[in-house]
């Protein structure tokens, strides 16, 4: 008497080929597959911009000099010439600053600068903000300041830039004492209408 042999049954089942639910497993695969790498992409970009993040650091901006442009009987035109310094190692592109210049509690003038400009990654560029004031709305001290060779100042605003991770809009003050110059490279004289 002879037995089947599993042998037999194997190659039978080979015969017939798969069974017809295989192929729809083997293309869900797929899609699991793709749509798992397109996961693992996103969650890593998500993690690199995290950690840009957590590393950006703000620029630094600060006043380097004050030029007295012209000055005359109501008023007077000023250029504020502001450094920003960038400490990140990627670049940064300023889109709008904007600033309030005070002298000794004298508020001076508010100007808001909407050209564009670039910081290169751990570099810095000077930017160029005119300020027109009048004489009617600042007080003794300015005026006074403007017969030495060096202004005391507070800067105050706020600079707004495209960075790698997105738009990021920076606070600043700073405050100290800067260079006093005319635009020809000499110190102003009296100011109109000074004590």
């Amino acid at each position: 008497m002879t037995r089947p042999t599993t042998a037999g049954r194997v190659s039978a089942a080979v015969g017939r080929g798969p069974p017809p639910y295989i192929p729809s497993m083997a293309r869900r695969l797929r899609s699991t597959a793709r749509s798992g790498a397109v996961a693992l992409g996103v969650g890593m970009l998500a993690t690199a911009c995290a950690g840009l993040r957590e590393v950006f650091r703000e620029p630094r901006i600060d006043l380097q000099r004050v030029v007295v442009r012209g000055l005359g009987v109501t008023g007077g035109d000023l250029d504020l010439i502001v450094r920003v310094a960038n400490p990140n190692g990627f670049a940064l592109h300023g889109t709008r600053l904007e600033a309030g210049f005070d002298v000794e509690g004298s508020h001076v003038g508010t100007v808001t600068y909407q050209d564009e400009y670039q910081i290169r990654r751990n570099d810095s560029t000077l930017v160029t903000l005119p300020v027109r004031f009048e004489w009617s709305g600042v007080g003794s001290a300015f005026r006074a300041a403007l017969r030495y060779g060096d202004i005391p100042y507070t800067l105050k605003g706020q600079a707004t830039l495209r960075t790698p991770i997105g738009p990021r809009v920076v606070a600043f003050t700073t405050q100290g004492r800067a260079p006093l110059v005319r635009s020809g490279g000499g110190l102003p004289g009296p100011a109109p209408g000074s004590p």
